[in-house]
C-alpha cells in the first residue's frame, strides 16, 4: 500500500483516499486478559447512511498537518460512485477516491481523532436523571440537552473555544458518525465551527 502514498497528486481543493470497503464490518471485543473475540457488523440492514456509507479511509497525499498513511473521516456521502477513481495497484478489496477537502473532518493516528480546521469534535449533554427516594431512575433513557455541546478536541485555528467549553449551537449541529479505524467501531459527534452561535460561560 505504501508504494501509492504521494504517487498521484490531487487538482484543486481534493484529497486522495484509499478504502476498504469491509472497514466498517466487523468490531474486536475485548474478552480481557488478553483475549479478544473480532464480531461482525452487518451494516447492510442499517437504513442511516452514516452507518451504512463509506466514512473512513487512508490518506494518500500529505495535506495540511496530515502524512500520507494517516487514517481520515469524512461525511457518509462522499465517497460516491463519481468520485471513484480507476488506478493501477489498488488492493483487492478497496476503492480510490479523490474527494472535496470540505468533506473531511478530522484525521486520526493509533492514539487520537485531530480535528481540522473549521470542525470540533464534541459530545452531546443530557438532563440529570431523575431518580426516586428508593435510588430508581424514573426515565427509561438520557434527556439530550437540545443546542449544547461540549467541546472534546479542536484545531488550533479555531480560537473562541477551549477544551471543555459549551458551544451553544444551531439546531441539528450534532452530526453523528461512525467509524472503526483500531478495531473497534466507536461512534463520535462532529461540530462545524459555522454552526456555532455562542458560547455559554459559568
Amino acid at each position: 500500500m505504501k508504494h501509492l502514498y504521494n504517487k498521484i497528486k490531487p487538482v484543486g481543493r481534493r484529497v486522495i483516499v484509499l478504502v476498504d470497503i469491509d472497514g466498517k464490518k466487523s468490531h474486536n471485543l475485548d474478552l480481557g486478559n488478553g483475549k479478544s473475540v473480532s464480531l461482525e457488523i452487518a451494516t447492510e440492514y442499517s437504513w442511516d447512511g452514516r452507518v451504512t456509507g463509506l466514512t473512513q479511509g487512508i490518506l494518500l497525499t500529505d495535506y495540511k498537518n496530515l502524512k500520507a498513511g494517516m487514517y481520515v473521516l469524512a461525511h457518509h456521502s462522499s465517497m460516491g460512485d463519481e468520485c471513484e477513481m480507476d488506478y493501477e495497484g489498488i488492493p483487492h478489496g478497496h476503492k480510490l477516491f479523490s474527494i472535496e477537502e470540505n468533506f473531511i473532518y478530522f484525521g486520526a493516528d493509533k492514539e487520537k481523532l485531530i480535528p481540522l480546521d473549521g470542525y470540533m469534535l464534541v459530545e452531546r449533554l443530557y438532563e440529570p436523571e431523575p431518580v426516586s427516594k428508593f435510588g430508581i431512575i424514573l426515565v427509561s433513557e438520557p434527556v439530550k440537552i437540545p443546542n449544547k455541546l461540549k467541546i472534546l478536541a479542536k484545531p488550533d485555528s479555531i480560537t473562541d473555544f477551549e477544551v471543555g467549553d459549551i458551544a451553544v449551537t444551531y439546531k441539528y449541529s450534532d452530526y453523528e458518525m461512525t467509524h472503526n479505524i483500531n478495531g473497534k467501531q466507536e461512534t463520535i459527534i462532529r461540530l462545524k465551527y459555522s454552526d456555532c452561535l455562542a458560547k455559554e460561560t459559568v
